[in-house]
């Protein structure tokens, strides 16, 4: 397939040294342990719950019983900030884009320099001649730009709001899919690939435990069989959060050292698949959104992308540091 990738593990010293020299300040860290080079990883993003609103929970026995049961929990996972779609661009492209701490109205993303060209994962993953995509369920047609249409919210799709990624009309052509475009054959997929659940199925909507049922209930009908495949098909299914339960209202920059649960925003992930190790892992201090796509920029060879946030910083966590004890040889 054009999008395969060598069944191999590269060292990260390795990944830094192939680099070309002129990116040579933004590659990867160079770190002694390896990663996998996986064919396929898909992302699921779900919305706004508590790491012990999730894991542990008996509203969620796909979760637990199947994917933290066979993979790797991460127990100091941690949001950027309040509210939501800040932390999908930094999941995407290290940075807020500076949406100021919002969601954003109609057409603006509340920054004049919408639509926006910076480096971001897609763009460096096409560079490389890998693949991206993004599937949104109840987006109504292929590449369409609608704000909100039902229970599917833009807000939660961050590569619409780049220039520097195709959104065309067709699924050859646009990396702005709905979820019925899914492959069948999961080998089909691209290199990564974005799920996003429509407001119900991603947790968003609905008290608690409704709400959390509701998100695993979909997961095990809708994305199990790719699990189950990846297993043997050197791919990995990652499950994350934007943000955890904020009931105050609170927005801006989160800090994981807070005492304060809201303020510091962690936020359930599991990561499940090929040449994963079982077990919870705290990965140091803990990590964000940007060391998940430190990982990914890491095994691809990919130059980085915007930075950690100052908060995180602070706390302890490395702008650099890539999630590692999780993974096992070939």
């Amino acid at each position: 397939m054009p999008h395969s990738i060598d069944r191999y593990l590269i060292p990260f010293g390795l990944a830094v040294f192939l680099s070309h020299a002129a990116a040579a300040e933004n590659a990867a860290p160079a770190l002694s342990r390896p990663l996998p080079v996986y064919d396929h990883i898909v992302i699921v993003l779900e919305e706004n719950k508590d790491y012990e609103q999730v894991i542990g929970s008996p509203a969620a026995p796909y979760l637990n019983g199947t994917l933290k049961a066979e993979g790797a929990n991460l127990t100091r996972m941690y949001g950027e900030e309040h509210y939501s779609e800040g932390n999908y661009f930094w999941l995407i492209s290290g940075s807020n884009q500076n949406i100021k701490f919002v969601d954003a109205i109609p057409s603006k993303r509340n920054n004049p320099a919408y639509p926006f060209a910076a480096p971001n994962l897609a763009e460096q993953l096409l560079k490389r001649r890998l693949t991206f995509k993004g599937y949104s369920e109840d987006l109504p047609a292929i590449g369409d730009p609608v704000e909100r249409k039902g229970l599917y919210a833009r807000k939660h799709v961050p590569w619409v709001s780049f220039s520097n990624i195709p959104n065309g009309a067709t699924a050859e052509d646009s990396s702005h899919l709905r979820f019925v475009d899914f492959p069948s054959d999961f080998a089909k997929l691209p290199t990564v690939s974005f799920v996003i659940p429509n407001l119900v199925n991603d947790m968003h909507d609905g008290p608690v435990p409704k709400s959390v049922a509701a998100g695993d209930t979909w997961l095990k009908q809708h994305l199990d069989a790719y699990y189950q495949w990846a297993k043997s098909h050197n791919s990995l299914l990652i499950v994350t959060f934007d943000e955890n339960d904020d009931t105050t209202g609170f927005n801006g920059l989160t800090d994981p050292a807070s005492t304060n649960k809201v303020v510091q925003n962690r936020i359930p992930t599991l990561i499940a698949g090929a040449h994963v190790k079982h077990g919870d892992f705290a990965e140091g201090r803990g990590v964000t959104h940007v060391n998940l796509l430190r990982t990914l920029e890491a095994m691809y060879r990919l130059d980085k992308c915007g930075a950690q946030q100052a908060n995180a910083l602070k706390a302890g966590i490395a702008a650099d540091a890539v999630i590692h004890d999780i993974f096992g040889s070939i």
